[in-house]
């Protein structure tokens, strides 16, 4: 299938004091036409992790008034890795729709659980992290209507109001380290926590990927 007159609708949160973010997340999708790129202000609130989910909360509201249907939902330290390809992300976006997928994502720091669905794209229980997310129109209500609290992650509501979410695997998209985290405290005290984060859950999908291998190697011989 080709993908040629496909465009996504992007929104990437930015805050606007972070010009190195704004700069980074600008170069990341220079050239990528397949992305309509739309980079919104991020908002405040009580704290920071309030803050990120009126903003993903904000972009819901645009995308719905856009009438869209998928949107890509990014922060600005997202990183695209060498495994991203346009056609790969779209045949999994419109392939994880036909599973009823509600969230897919394009690199996590971790989970809890995963199930290989094909050899590329995993059901996961719990995801950490949000810096580039694939979000269907079912879950769009369901994030307006989540209740969140002062305590919450964005991640960990996303989490808790769809058993519908996936991930790509390679990942096609990591976080970037910029040295501090806007969101969370425990990422500002350790240099390299954010890398070390994926790397490991990468590492762990690759050894359920090589089992599934296996798996299917077995059934066809």
């Amino acid at each position: 299938m080709k993908f040629d007159d496909i465009v996504l609708p992007t929104y990437v949160i930015n805050l606007e004091t972070r010009t190195d973010r704004y700069q980074h997340i600008r170069e990341q999708f220079h050239g990528k036409e397949e992305f309509d790129l739309c980079i919104t202000a991020a908002c405040t609130g009580e704290n920071s992790r309030v803050g990120l989910w009126n903003s993903i909360v904000q972009v819901i509201k645009l995308a719905e008034q856009q009438d869209d249907e998928v949107i890509l939902l990014c922060e600005d330290d997202h990183t695209f890795t060498s495994f991203y390809n346009r056609d790969f992300l779209f045949k999994n976006i419109l392939e994880a729709a036909g599973q009823g997928a509600e969230i897919l994502s394009g690199g996590i720091g971790g989970f809890n659980h995963a199930v290989p669905l094909t050899g590329n794209r995993y059901w996961v229980d719990s995801f950490w992290c949000s810096q580039f997310l694939v979000l269907y129109k079912p879950i769009f209500k369901k994030i307006l209507d989540a209740d969140f609290q002062s305590h919450d992650t964005a991640d960990g509501i996303l989490s808790e109001i769809t058993s519908h979410k996936m991930v790509l695997y390679p990942f096609v998209s990591v976080q970037t380290d910029f040295g501090y985290s806007d969101v969370t405290d425990k990422n500002n005290n350790k240099r390299g926590l954010i890398d070390e984060y994926f790397s490991t859950t990468s590492a762990r999908l690759e050894k359920y990927q090589h089992i599934y291998n296996q798996y299917l190697n077995k059934k066809r011989s």
